[in-house]
């Protein structure tokens, strides 16, 4: 309810921008945070759009993301 994203935000040191391919292969893509924010900061932070997505592609894709994330940190 109330909007079309979601703002992920992993520990310090996380690099979006570098782990968006990783994620791409897998088959979920976000926006990396750090470009919403002008003064440089959010490299660890992703924006996520789910106004698209069913319900279940959205689990699947959730479930993956955090696949690949429990394997980086």
């Amino acid at each position: 309810e109330g909007g079309l994203f979601l703002f992920l935000t992993m520990p310090e040191g996380f690099d979006a921008v570098k782990f968006y391919d990783k994620a791409l292969d897998a088959g979920v893509a976000y926006v990396a945070g750090e470009f919403f924010h002008p003064d440089g900061s959010g490299k660890n932070t992703m924006r996520m759009n789910f106004s698209f997505m069913s319900r279940q592609r959205i689990v699947e894709g959730v479930k993956l993301l955090a696949d690949l994330l429990s394997r980086e940190l």
